[in-house]
């Protein structure tokens, strides 16, 4: 009898065993899909391509933008240049444009803000774009590709704002000309140009660009929110 209830426990034991390591055993918790940037985005530029904007990448740029409502203005040289105007440590471009598609420019939700920074207007009266305008394009950079970037759209449009003799200023430049004078506060890059026979800058901060006339500043108003955080310079 204690031989065969030996042999019983023994096969009872063996099937347990054969059971526990045929049953399924639990599927491991997958992590949730992680964001993937796109391949022109995430590829971070070369130092020979992180150079001065060159005409067909600036053409295909406008083109990405704004189709084919605008061109490049033939009357003014040169046309577009580069610069950190918003102070995000990214680099935008700027783009002095003739419209050629008056609907699609004043078009109600056009992405991008067109802006008169000589007007005083308020932000929520869009001005609109007349035929015969010379319009400045800021685009905007965004993160390693600068301007370049696919994602880099932010752009504003400013009314009134190309002069003569049109050059990009950091702040510690436009301090130093203009010591002694009650002066704004710019976020990043200022340009520098004459407009009127008067030499003036035109700069971005508290989300918006404005003018500066050292003739008539009395200060700036300060404005909630901003697109980007200023930096120091």
């Amino acid at each position: 009898m204690r031989q065969t209830a030996t042999t019983l426990l023994t096969v009872s034991l063996a099937f347990l065993s054969t059971a526990c390591s045929q049953a399924p055993k639990p599927k491991a918790e997958s992590l949730p899909p992680t964001y993937q940037s796109t391949p022109d985005s995430a590829k971070p530029l070369t130092p020979s391509m992180a150079s001065a904007p060159k005409l067909p990448e600036v053409q295909n740029k406008i083109k990405a933008i704004f189709k084919d409502a605008v061109v490049l203005n033939p009357n003014h040289n040169p046309n577009f240049f580069s610069g950190d105007f918003n102070g995000d440590a990214s680099e935008d471009l700027v783009v002095i444009l003739k419209p050629v598609n008056l609907e699609e420019m004043n078009r109600q939700f056009a992405p991008w803000l067109v802006r008169d920074p000589r007007a005083n207007l308020s932000t929520r009266v869009r001005p609109p774009i007349g035929k015969d305008e010379t319009l400045l394009a800021v685009i905007h950079g965004f993160g390693t590709n600068d301007w370049r970037d696919p994602d880099a759209t932010q752009t504003f449009i400013l009314k009134n704002v190309v002069g003569n003799d049109m050059k990009v200023q950091t702040g510690k430049e436009f301090v130093a000309a203009n010591t002694g004078r009650k002066l704004p506060l710019p976020q990043g890059d200022l340009i520098g140009e004459t407009i009127d026979g008067a030499r003036g800058y035109l700069y971005y901060a508290t989300s918006n660009y404005s003018w500066y006339d050292p003739k008539t500043f009395k200060g700036e108003e300060p404005a909630p929110g901003a697109f980007h955080r200023a930096r120091m310079r």
